[in-house]
């Protein structure tokens, strides 16, 4: 069972370009002779999403599933990509939207953003092709808010409310350290389960993953509003005073104040503007 590193060592990767391995990941790979760009290019691996094909390019995700020496099962997230490519001011001739994940990575573990983990990045660029890999460790014993949600009718009000109040403040985490994820959707949070939620002094937390958009704030207001709305539109089982409890944690402040009734207010006017 693959458990995150303690000491977040994405935020301590060196930067550039040149491929990186986590110290803890290179004994696993060597031991499955996986220790190369092309081993991993090459290695068979169950997909687990619809490959991505925007931009001209094509993006996997597989779930890769290796034993130790001690016979630990681990479980891995190989992202492979050709021509997946975008801009930037770090890179703006283009770069690997993976290249771009893996600063985000990074940014948000020296900014203390709990995050998912990257354990190997390289790139490959021959001719017009332009391969990435980038590896991440699987959340293991969380799931994400989609599936929370999917449960919800279900919850009984502590347990709301611990989920309520671990996403809210993962976003106002995110959104206080100046960034926009930019693809905010429930299937991004993470959450730890918890055996019970009887004891009022339990507390889940939440780690954000697929920071490939990623980016800082231009137009502080409306970019939290736009990343606050893609958890609107898809949390259809949240009601008023579930949104009102959220938003509250978010700003920090009461439930029933002005300040929550404005967002709220902006929040139903883009739903009404995007219905029409």
């Amino acid at each position: 069972m693959t458990q995150l590193p303690a000491l977040s060592p994405s935020a301590n990767a060196p930067r550039g370009h040149a491929d990186y391995c986590e110290p803890a990941l290179a004994k696993l790979l060597v031991h499955h002779e996986l220790n190369s760009f092309e081993r991993l290019w090459q290695v068979a691996a169950e997909d687990v999403d619809i490959p991505n094909r925007e931009r001209g390019g094509v993006s996997t995700v597989s779930l890769l599933t290796l034993k130790d020496e001690d016979g630990q099962t681990h479980r891995l997230y190989l992202k492979r990509q050709t021509n997946h490519l975008a801009r930037s001011i770090v890179r703006p001739w283009g770069e690997p939207t993976f290249s771009r994940e893996w600063r985000a990575i990074r940014r948000y573990h020296s900014l203390g953003i709990p995050a998912v983990e990257a354990g190997w990045y390289g790139e490959r660029k021959q001719g017009k092709h332009w391969r990435a890999i980038l590896i991440t460790f699987d959340l293991t014993g969380r799931d994400d808010l989609d599936t929370w949600h999917a449960r919800w009718p279900e919850l009984d009000s502590a347990r709301r409310k611990q989920i309520i109040t671990a996403s809210a403040r993962l976003v106002r985490q995110i959104h206080q350290a100046g960034m926009m994820h930019g693809c905010l959707f429930p299937k991004h949070l993470f959450l730890n389960r918890l055996e019970t939620s009887s004891d009022a002094n339990q507390q889940m937390d939440a780690v954000i993953i697929d920071l490939e958009k990623t980016r800082r704030f231009v137009l502080r207001r409306h970019e939290c509003l736009r990343d606050l709305y893609v958890l609107w539109r898809r949390l259809t089982h949240w009601q008023q005073d579930d949104w009102r409890q959220f938003l509250a944690i978010y700003c920090d402040t009461a439930p029933q104040s002005t300040e929550i009734s404005r967002w709220l207010n902006q929040l139903e006017l883009r739903s009404q503007r995007k219905r029409h």
